[in-house]
């Protein structure tokens, strides 16, 4: 049973953490770049403390956030951010346990309604799923928002580091121990980039379920493959790399295991806690290159894509009707039969060409078809590209 006063006592402090890491950022934000804050969640079975991300400095932007393990850690942070962020990116994927809602007084305390997250509640006894982002965007500004999971960031994010430091995947061995969502993904990432990987897991069902799923739907001229082993030294047996995926502080990679891979060989720590303290030393003296999975360069591209993404689709998509039977469109409308496709619809200042209703570009026109491009064009005082005219 949680004790009301010590749980608000808790949140409390949390809140105040929050407050302080805005404080930094204001102390180092002097330009007044626009600030993207992240509210996300991480898998576990344990009920975690929520704490703050890295502040993170660009020349264009600042790149914060929090990790809640609880719906009402996250009300408190968004609450608190909403006015003092540019973007905030939610995170939408489902990691954090079944757990009960708090007390009325609890939400009082923060300035929240309870009702407002209750009330679509189909429990009686009124309990959370631990689904953050349907939590947030009951209050918060969904134009501020945008979506992301940072399971695929991690992915992407260690991808790219290995590629930069290996530089070619071919031939290379990688184990991957704890293999769930983000080992599965990496896993297949990897073979086919042309590593092969060995992956393990407890469930023994599950494990050679994903290897042959991996193999299963890779390209089908790709050599690599993956293979699951039930011992996870015999996974770890010469490989380039080791990798531990699995879920916070749950230490699947040990001496052992280092003591079998290849020379100069990397581990990377993905689950934040996956190697023990004495296999950290033991790498040292090896001279293996230990790392600690680190999501910025997946998190600059991903920020800076999604809001391309999202101006697109909530600015540029759409499509209008210019005269007569002449439509253009723009940002990934479907095209009917002779519309012209162009950047912009509202103002275009490129025409791309003409659709031909089947999801491509017409390769060649009639002198109809380019008399119709040429008169958007002329309005519009667009440059035409070289068209091939019939």
């Amino acid at each position: 049973m949680v004790n009301v006063t010590e749980e608000i006592q808790r949140l409390n402090l949390w809140k105040k953490s929050i407050e302080e890491q805005f404080f930094q950022i204001s102390k180092i934000n002097n330009s007044n770049k626009p600030i993207f804050y992240s509210i996300s969640s991480v898998s576990t079975n344990k009920k975690i403390n929520p704490y703050t991300t890295p502040i993170r400095l660009f020349t264009n932007k600042v790149i914060a956030g929090a990790v809640v393990g609880s719906q009402i850690e996250a009300l408190i942070v968004a609450n608190y951010v909403e006015k003092l962020v540019t973007y905030l990116l939610l995170d939408v994927e489902k990691k954090i346990p079944i757990q009960k809602i708090p007390e009325e007084k609890i939400f009082k305390v923060f300035n929240l309604n309870k009702s407002l997250y209750t009330k679509n509640s189909k429990t009686v006894s009124g309990v959370e799923f631990g689904n953050i982002s349907s939590a947030v965007r009951k209050t918060f500004s969904s134009k501020k928002i945008i979506n992301y999971k940072p399971n695929d960031l991690t992915v992407e994010s260690v991808w790219f580091f290995l590629s930069n430091k290996l530089k070619n995947f071919a031939n290379l061995k990688i184990a991957i121990l704890g293999s769930g969502n983000i080992g599965f993904k990496l896993a297949l990432k990897l073979v086919e980039s042309g590593a092969h990987v060995n992956i393990h897991r407890r469930n023994k069902v599950l494990g050679l379920q994903l290897a042959n799923i991996i193999n299963s739907v890779k390209p089908p001229n790709t050599l690599a493959n993956a293979e699951f082993y039930d011992d996870p030294i015999r996974a770890c047996t010469l490989c380039n790399v080791i990798i531990g995926t699995a879920n916070t502080d749950s230490l699947v990679i040990n001496e052992s295991m280092l003591e079998v891979m290849v020379t100069k060989g990397i581990i990377i720590d993905c689950g934040k806690g996956n190697i023990t303290e004495k296999a950290i030393n033991y790498a040292i003296e090896l001279g293996l290159e230990a790392y600690r999975s680190d999501v910025t360069s997946g998190i600059i591209s991903f920020v800076d894509q999604a809001i391309s993404i999202k101006k697109i689709v909530n600015e540029k998509s759409g499509r209008k009707l210019f005269q007569g039977d002449i439509s253009i469109i723009s940002g990934g409308i479907y095209g009917r039969y002779e519309d012209i496709i162009v950047d912009d619809y509202k103002n275009p200042k490129i025409i791309f060409g003409m659709a031909d209703g089947r999801g491509k570009i017409m390769k060649q026109l009639t002198n109809d078809q380019f008399k119709k491009i040429k008169l958007v064009a002329d309005n519009f005082k667009i440059d035409l590209p070289f068209f091939n005219i019939i």
